[in-house]
């Protein structure tokens, strides 16, 4: 683990254990490659639950090579792109329903923005004994290199299907790695019956992590990753998840690889506070179906969509899609691939909510 600065040949990366004991910290070396530095805040807040974990160059070998990879397939192209096209949206604020692990792809898309709220299904940290940690650091790093190459979460790898389950805090700390960015605290949360995520007391079960960081260019950013369940039973009419959504859409919405669920009957709440309070929308083809979508947003499309990923080839709202893309007298240029792995290319739907 850590010898001197010296000698210290790895990147910093943050993670939080899920559970109440007193958490181990260590000294801050200085990284060799991209990585996330960590500030200690002072020992007098005690509700600040930083932790340093130093991942060491053979727990995943491959993680600068795959980092390199991922900026220059995804982060350079996206973030100049979203300067241009998402820059008028002026979204401080991007919540991402089903997000998974992924903090960097709303990190480039939305670079001006100062808080992202990040909303899904996985817990935010997996214990496993002692003997499995040699296993679950194999996964996470596999995991990583996959999002790396494709951009986006298999929910079987969140979910260790046939394979150990690897930890989501660091899954989450690894995808804040992909970015140029300082993280100076971690914070439990806890989604309150008000509908609102404070930072955990004694007693309370957390229900997510708060991470404040600080941009490469010095921008301070805020990002939350709650755990809720989206769909009809999890936003029931005046529970705390469904207050909770309802208060999050005075920004901008991404969704990304949503395995088209909003689609589907049993997620037509979720779907039904979007079409109410989203001020913007920017989404593949997994989100809103592209009928109530343009019924209520001025939609301005990117890419190509000639089919949906064979998992869902059968989609009708994926065939309607098409027809309404085929429809439109010009589409624009998207420069790099965006959700679910598919041959007829990756679609980008910008929407902005009609004011007339």
């Amino acid at each position: 683990m850590l010898n001197s600065r010296a000698a210290l040949a790895a990147w910093v990366c943050v993670a939080v254990a899920w559970t109440a004991q007193a958490l181990a910290q260590s000294a801050p070396a200085a990284p060799t490659q991209r990585s996330i530095p960590v500030t200690r805040a002072p020992a007098s807040a005690p509700d600040d639950l930083l932790a340093q974990l130093m991942i060491s160059a053979q727990e995943c070998p491959a993680f600068a090579k795959l980092a390199s990879d991922y900026r220059a397939r995804f982060s350079t192209p996206m973030l100049a792109w979203a300067e241009q096209h998402l820059a008028r949206l002026d979204a401080r604020k991007v919540l991402y329903p089903f997000s998974g692990a992924d903090i960097v792809t709303a990190m480039n898309l939305f670079a001006s923005a100062d808080h992202l709220v990040l909303v899904a299904d996985q817990w935010p940290q997996h214990s496993a004994p002692a003997s499995m940690v040699p296993q679950q650091v194999a996964k996470e790093c596999q995991t990583m290199s996959f999002f790396a190459r494709y951009g986006y979460f298999r929910t079987n790898d969140l979910e260790g299907k046939d394979s150990v389950r690897p930890r989501f805090s660091r899954l989450l700390a690894y995808s804040i790695a992909l970015s140029d960015a300082q993280v100076g605290r971690i914070q439990y949360l806890t989604l309150h019956e008000d509908g609102q995520v404070r930072p955990s007391s004694d007693g309370l079960k957390p229900d997510g992590l708060r991470f404040s960081v600080t941009r490469s260019n010095g921008r301070s950013l805020t990002i939350d990753y709650v755990r809720a369940d989206l769909s009809n039973n999890g936003l029931k009419l005046g529970g705390r998840a469904h207050t909770f959504m309802r208060s999050q859409m005075d920004g901008a919405v991404l969704l990304k690889s949503a395995s088209h669920l909003l689609q589907k009957p049993y997620f037509s709440a979720l779907a039904d506070i979007m079409v109410e309070r989203a001020a913007s929308v920017v989404q593949d083809e997994t989100g809103l179906d592209i009928e109530p979508l343009r019924r209520t947003f001025e939609v301005r499309s990117y890419g190509k969509f000639h089919a949906p990923h064979p998992l869902w080839h059968d989609s009708a709202s994926g065939q309607r899609l098409i027809r309404y893309l085929q429809d439109q007298p010009a589409i624009e240029a998207l420069p790099f691939t965006i959700g679910y792995e598919k041959k007829s290319g990756s679609v980008l739907l910008v929407g902005t909510r009609n004011r007339r």
